[in-house]
């Protein structure tokens, strides 16, 4: 019996509350007297004139220890009630150009599609609380990773799965050019590292910690089987750092020209011959920057990586199938073992 009583007195406080706002930015005099609150503010009209006059003094004591600035003075018919307007209002909310931008990039402006529909979702109720800031100013800049290509619904998936205890199966896709193979794991979390997120969990199949690259999942499903293996055996950063540590590395020999992809240069050393050698590289790292900067740069040695550049070159150039930030191939780390 005490819900009903306790919505009455919040409902009846709200009307008062907007009342006597509306009444201060109406223009002309913003005082209320009791008399008119008794008559067109829901909540006081069924009561005496002695109950009434008690239950908007407590009211408005009310509302005072909430924080509403409202004041009452004494007039020719009585007391007069008002609600200071610039005491009321809460700071502009106001953001720094970097700010704004981190937003901007967070909330994929201009981007639909995949997790930005979340963050975009946020950015509208921020401004819709009266944030407002100019972007024409900010840098343009568009953050192309693993982040912003996940599916809302793969991401919802697994941690509803991690939730719940239930394990999950999804296709998996080893290479481009592989069939998908349907996999079996109980989840633990999803992991960014290095602008790339992994999925990892404990393979049933395998028996064994695996992570895999969340852009190589698709079609993941929550099973009724609840997981087996819910702890993981050492928090999921450390796992996969470890594990790519342990990934696939090369060594490597490229034709690079003066001047051209720093990034490269920067993480090799130039031979007699001119050409620029690298030790202990990451393949698939490799793979992509050597494409990146072709064809002024030419894989020579080892042949496996100078072939996976040509099939991620012809990928590119494929009509039917382009290379695109949402599908960009990526050879090497997409499976990761995982054990300690």
């Amino acid at each position: 019996m005490a819900t009903p009583t306790r919505d009455a007195a919040v409902e009846r406080l709200t009307n008062l509350t907007f009342a006597l706002h509306g009444a201060a930015h109406q223009g002309g005099v913003p005082d209320r007297s009791a008399a008119w609150i008794r008559s067109h503010v829901e909540g006081y009209q069924d009561k005496t004139d002695e109950a009434f006059a008690k239950q908007l003094s407590r009211d408005i004591v009310t509302l005072q220890r909430a924080g509403v600035p409202v004041v009452h003075t004494g007039g020719e018919e009585g007391p007069l009630y008002r609600l200071n307007p610039e005491e009321y209002q809460l700071p502009a909310i106001d953001f720094t150009p970097e700010e704004a931008m981190v937003l901007g990039v967070a909330g994929g402006i201009g981007k639909p599609g995949g997790l930005s529909d979340f963050s975009l979702s946020a950015w509208t109720k921020i401004a819709a609380s009266g944030a407002s800031r100019d972007l024409t100013d900010a840098p343009v800049y568009t953050a192309v990773n693993d982040i912003t290509r996940l599916s809302p619904e793969l991401v919802t998936g697994v941690i509803t799965a991690v939730r719940a205890g239930l394990r999950v199966t999804f296709d998996y896709l080893a290479t481009p050019a592989a069939e998908p193979v349907r996999r079996v794991m109980d989840p633990w979390g999803l992991v960014s590292h290095h602008d790339r997120v992994y999925l990892v969990g404990w393979d049933a199949e395998r028996e064994a910690p695996r992570a895999f690259r969340a852009t190589r999942l698709s079609n993941l499903k929550r099973s009724r089987q609840e997981a087996t293996h819910t702890e993981p055996t050492m928090p999921l950063q450390q796992l996969v750092e470890e594990a790519l540590q342990r990934g696939d590395t090369v060594d490597a020999v490229l034709t690079v020209p003066e001047g051209q992809a720093k990034e490269l240069v920067d993480a090799g050393s130039r031979r007699a011959d001119g050409r620029l050698e690298l030790r202990g590289v990451r393949r698939d790292w490799l793979v992509r920057t050597a494409a990146g900067y072709a064809p002024e740069v030419v894989v020579e040695e080892p042949e496996e990586v100078r072939r996976d550049v040509v099939k991620l070159l012809r990928a590119a150039g494929d009509p039917v199938n382009p290379v695109s930030p949402a599908n960009t191939p990526n050879t090497g780390d997409a499976e990761v073992d995982v054990r300690g």
